[in-house]
């Protein structure tokens, strides 16, 4: 696979906010210029991170986004589980791979005798490679199920923390209740939690919310009655009996067939009696004493006897009425009692009222045989049991519930607990059946013994390869190579390298006798470490075309000689990598680099048909203000197309000399290029004085009218203290100076350069026009 992109740098370095905004993907050939101090190395360090699988320790809070081919993303967070065969030189792989004083870490390289351990070796490695890929994808796998475990365990925990919270906010254990109560909650209740039976309905789930309130209530007190059906049997059976007793009477047939006048007469014939008088007071007629003698007859002491056992038994029955017992308020109970409270009750009122219905009918058959106690006919039915049932069931279900109410009370800390605790186990087994937590978490356990042992597995096939290696290896084929190519680099046979079987790496000779112990010049230190990088990628008979190469300034201390060694060198070694990206500050380097690449997209537009380039040219830039960002983009047409560093230097700087302002960064990015522009024109005008910028400013005045003393004095002081300055100025007025004078001083350069060589000046107007 090939890098893509790199999307986003933030607090990489000097990269605080890098986006791709301006930069092209990446092509099979990638070339970056930047200048010293722009950034280079940090953007190296990029790669380098990826070729180790890890983050950078440099800049640990660093974050990165590099794409890759297909869509896929390496992050900080996924570093760990890159898979690209990628080598990079920067100064970090020099400091890991040789000791200037002491030794060269070995190079491994395989001798194609041994064609049939070779091949052994060649299989085991592409099983070790599919195993490698398959072992890390799945890890990659387990460890997003186990981050998707961690984040339920979170969001459950929070969800229900707010649940219970709400109840009681009191509560510190649900008031801290997370991720680690909420595991340990569903390891002690697992068996509970693996049913159905601890999921509660709405009400129920109402009903323990209200129970688990920190709101304590007194208990109440109540005294319940119940109903005995034997003492209304036996009242059915005295009813009856006196239904049907009647008494003997000469009786006057109209009292006994009218009721209501035998009362009438009945209690007229009494108040005659206590008046002693024979005065009808209706009519005004005299009662006959005949009339008087038949009314007693009628009326007899048998009958009044009888009379009074019915008016004691109508007292009785009135007596039997259930009358409602004194309730404790709704109002006492705990909340989650209220409605069975308030049911009960209802039952016990309908009971109350069916009963005493019932016990009016009796009443009513009763005040009947009064008001004919010679009538016996009469019945009466017994009182339903169910009636009864129905009032002492009500009654048991009031004093269960308050017992319960009651219980609560003197346990209140037991019984609100009880009910967060059966709210917890319900939230918690919803949540764990919700998200499949069981059956993710033996899924993690499963995947992870499979993948344990094909780890297992990957172990014993790669002592099974090294030994092969070690078989194949060959130390002094690896010496011969490098010492081959060091050879042709730098054009002299007196350095060489030489295998120490006790350092287990190379000693670096010179006359192939005397340990360089440090003696080196930075050439010759350059000029190792990169033709041993080259060499390197040789290493365990690695394919150029499955590598990506990364080389970051190899030229940085190198003559002119070495530096097309460094050119020719790279491009005889990697012009067959699956991709390549080279950064340098050297412009002559860059141009050797820029014309090959060059040369690649133009034979790809000669094909039938065309191709798209694959070879892409950017450029590495920084600001120049506190503190110093950077960033890189494509590079502009005027650096790929102008021969020397100088060309660009001069198109760059004439392009601010028409802006009607600059910015800070502007400001002093046209400090640093006035000084380079100003340097090289001189130094090739006055070679004499080319190590001395005071000199050749001096000489360049020489015959001019327009540029005088003082303006070059000021394009002088301009350029040495905004280009070079050796400290931050703290004076605010400085960066107002420079953006005000940035522009005047361009003017002034440009005119200047005009006086000296105006038809040199014209031809460099036409070339970056």
């Amino acid at each position: 696979m090939k890098i893509k992109s790199i999307q986003k740098l933030k607090q990489f370095g000097i990269y605080h906010n890098h986006t791709n905004t301006d930069a092209k993907d990446f092509g099979k050939y990638n070339l970056f210029y930047g200048w010293n101090g722009s950034g280079k190395s940090t953007l190296s360090g990029v790669f380098r991170c990826i070729e180790n699988k890890t983050n950078s320790e440099k800049f640990p809070s660093s974050e990165l986004t590099v794409a890759i081919d297909g869509g896929t993303l390496i992050t900080q967070a996924n570093i760990a589980y890159a898979d690209l065969n990628i080598y990079t030189f920067n100064q970090d792989f020099i400091d890991e791979n040789i000791s200037w004083n002491s030794v060269v870490k070995s190079i491994l390289l395989v001798d194609k005798a041994k064609i049939e351990e070779r091949e052994r070796l060649e299989k085991l490695n592409k099983a070790q490679k599919s195993d490698s890929e398959a072992y890390s994808k799945e890890t990659e796998e387990i460890k997003k199920l186990d981050i998707a475990i961690s984040k339920f365990g979170t969001d459950s925990a929070r969800h229900i923390k707010t649940s219970l919270q709400s109840i009681d906010t009191k509560d510190r254990y649900y008031l801290n209740y997370d991720k680690r109560k909420l595991e340990a909650f569903i390891a002690e209740n697992l068996e509970s939690i693996k049913t159905d039976d601890t999921l509660l309905d709405e009400d129920k789930i109402i009903e323990l919310t209200n129970a688990a309130k920190p709101d304590q209530k007194s208990p109440i007190s109540f005294t319940s009655q119940t109903i005995n059906q034997e003492t209304f049997s036996k009242a059915k059976e005295r009813l009856e009996d006196l239904l049907k007793t009647s008494v003997v009477s000469r009786t006057i047939q109209r009292l006994v067939e009218h009721s209501s006048i035998k009362s009438w007469v009945e209690i007229g014939l009494e108040l005659h009696k206590r008046h002693d008088t024979d005065e009808c007071e209706f009519c005004g007629n005299r009662i006959t004493e005949e009339r008087t003698k038949q009314l007693e007859a009628h009326f007899n002491d048998d009958y009044k006897a009888f009379q009074s056992r019915l008016v004691n038994a109508n007292s009785w029955l009135e007596g039997q009425y259930i009358q409602a017992p004194v309730l404790p308020a709704e109002s006492d109970f705990y909340e989650e009692f209220k409605k069975e409270y308030i049911e009960a009750c209802a039952a016990l009122e309908r009971a109350t009222e069916d009963l005493n219905e019932e016990i009016s009918v009796w009443h009513t058959i009763l005040k009947k045989k009064t008001g004919n106690p010679l009538e016996t006919e009469l019945t009466v039915e017994v009182i339903n049991d169910s009636s009864i049932k129905a009032f002492n069931n009500s009654m048991t279900a009031i004093r269960q519930i308050v017992g319960k109410h009651n219980h609560k009370s003197e346990n209140f800390k037991e019984e609100t607990d009880k009910a967060k605790k059966q709210l917890e186990l319900h939230y918690a087994t919803r949540e764990v059946k919700s998200f499949d937590y069981l059956g993710k978490k033996k899924e993690v356990i499963n995947r992870t013994s499979t993948n344990d042992t094909l780890k297992a597995t990957m172990a014993n096939r790669n002592a099974e390869i090294r030994s092969l290696e070690d078989s194949l290896s060959n130390e002094g084929l690896g010496a011969d190579q490098f010492n081959e190519s060091l050879h042709k680099f730098l054009g002299r046979s007196e350095l060489t390298l030489r295998f120490s079987t006790a350092k287990k790496g190379y000693e670096i000779l010179r006359n192939d006798s005397v340990p360089v112990e440090g003696n080196l010049s930075e050439g010759e230190k350059t000029a190792i470490a990169f033709v041993y990088f080259i060499t390197k990628l040789k290493e365990n008979d690695n394919k150029m075309e499955n590598t990506i190469v990364v080389v970051d300034d190899p030229v940085s201390s190198f003559d002119s000689n070495h530096l097309f060694h460094a050119y020719s060198f790279l491009r005889s070694n990697c012009h067959k990598a699956m991709q390549l990206f080279v950064f340098t500050h050297n412009f002559t380097y860059f141009k050797l680099i820029r014309d090959w690449f060059e040369g690649v997209n133009r034979n790809r537009k000669r094909k039938n048909p065309p191709k798209d380039p694959n070879a892409f040219f950017y450029t590495i830039e920084a600001t120049t203000a506190v503190p110093r960002k950077s960033t890189f983009k494509d590079a502009d047409s005027s650096l790929v197309n102008y021969n020397s560093e100088y060309h660009y230097i001069f198109s760059n700087l004439h392009a601010y000399k028409d802006n009607s302002a600059l910015s800070r960064d502007e400001a002093f990015l046209t400090a640093n290029l006035a000084r380079k522009l100003l340097e090289s024109f001189f130094s090739f005008k006055f070679p004499k004085h080319r190590s001395d910028i005071a000199q050749l400013m001096n000489c360049g005045l020489n015959g001019c009218e327009i540029t005088d003393e003082a303006t070059k004095e000021k394009i002088y002081r301009f350029i040495n203290k905004y280009s070079h300055s050796a400290v931050i100025e703290i004076n605010e007025d400085s960066s107002e100076n420079l953006l005000g004078e940035s522009q005047n001083v361009i003017g002034d350069i440009f005119t200047w350069l005009q006086e000296v060589d105006e038809v040199h000046y014209n031809e460099m107007l036409e070339v970056v026009a």
